[in-house]
């Protein structure tokens, strides 16, 4: 081959390669600086985003929402429900401007920090939305919506300090409200290190009392006596009206009806009492076969007017699955109650390993890379 011919095959395999770079050079992709495993550890500072190119900032719309999905996945702005509505917390509109914050890009201008003007909530899952035609400097355009699901979670650490969290046993009420509505009662016995904030605790099924000579009438076999608000006959499947009717039940660990899990997660001093979340736990039971998986609980917990110590929250898990069919995520709330130690009933199972083992609890989320197929 001739160097003229050698010279012009080189020349059109490069001008080809240079089409083929060019046609394959991806839109701008958005990532959370420093998300490991789903999870931040700083709630109060700037949300990081990056976007592996120069970006035209006038083209980016973004927000910050709570991730809060139907059972098909769907976001309330998804979905084909015109009364479910995104809760936003953080946006950036290119003609409506910022909410909740302000946003600051750097000089590259590959990388845009959201500056909330208060902290982010620790706990509940997340989401970051950018939504279609972002644009890169080069011209390309994302075409699609982008989610990535995160969490604030917090850091087990020497000084947290968690001195008002109260080390014993609750009882826990769990109102589920999706994938099904229904009410699960716990005892959770709680072992606190005040020094980090860590915990370690063994939450146990609670059954209502089949003791039903404690009713002044007795009661047929296939109901339970309950005394408060008074005695009174009901149905074992009976809803708890508070956490303050702990006394109308007792502790079942054994299957198939009855279960008992750990649990781990921090707490830190929060005003007159402590904020806590927990770190994803399993819940399985035997009859019904019931999974809860990725269950986690965000909750305050501190004193009333009359000094009992209260905690109220909320809850939520990536699959629940009944046998093996998936019913979707689970969310609902939380209450509490601290039972004094001369009111536990027998057979609480407490804690097996000591809270100062347990670190760097948090929930994680559910898919924590990128959604970037909506």
């Amino acid at each position: 081959m001739s160097p003229i011919r050698t010279i012009t095959s080189l020349l059109a395999i490069s001008f080809v390669a240079g089409i083929a770079c060019e046609r394959f050079e991806p839109p701008p992709t958005v990532t959370i600086d420093g998300l490991q495993g789903g999870l931040l550890y700083d709630s109060k500072a700037p949300l990081v985003l990056s976007f592996g190119q120069p970006i035209d900032i006038n083209t980016l719309n973004l927000k910050v929402a709570k991730f809060d999905t139907n059972l098909e996945g769907d976001l309330a702005d998804e979905d084909e429900d015109p009364n479910t509505e995104l809760t936003v917390l953080l946006q950036h509109d290119p003609l409506d401007g910022d909410r909740g914050g302000h946003i600051e890009v750097d000089p590259d201008g590959s990388t845009v920090r959201f500056v909330s003007d208060s902290a982010l909530p620790v706990g509940p899952k997340l989401v970051v939305l950018v939504e279609p035609g972002i644009t890169g400097t080069g011209g390309r355009v994302r075409t699609n919506r982008t989610r990535i699901p995160f969490s604030y979670a917090v850091r087990c650490t020497a000084g947290t300090r968690a001195e008002k969290l109260q080390s014993g046993v609750y009882f826990v009420l769990l109102e589920v409200e999706q994938p099904l509505g229904t009410q699960i009662q716990l005892y959770g016995a709680i072992d606190v290190d005040p020094a980090s904030g860590a915990f370690v605790a063994q939450f146990t099924n609670g059954d209502r009392n089949p003791d039903s000579s404690r009713c002044p009438s007795g009661c047929k076999d296939i109901d339970r006596c309950r005394l408060l608000p008074a005695p009174e006959c009901v149905p074992p499947s009976l809803r708890a009206g508070t956490s303050d009717e702990y006394t109308d039940f007792v502790p079942n660990v054994e299957p198939p009806t009855g279960y008992s899990f750990p649990v781990e997660g921090c707490a830190v001093d929060d005003g007159a009492g402590s904020g806590v979340v927990t770190a994803p736990a399993t819940m399985v039971v035997q009859s019904p076969p019931v999974t809860v998986q990725g269950l986690t609980m965000t909750a305050f917990f501190g004193p009333d007017a009359k000094g009992i110590v209260r905690a109220t929250g909320s809850l939520t898990a990536d699959t629940v699955l009944l046998g093996t069919n998936t019913l979707g995520a689970g969310k609902g709330s939380m209450t509490a109650t601290f039972i004094p130690a001369d009111k536990v009933p027998p057979g609480v199972p407490r804690p097996t390993k000591a809270a100062s083992s347990a670190s760097d609890a948090g929930p994680t989320s559910s898919g924590g890379g990128t959604d970037a197929g909506r």
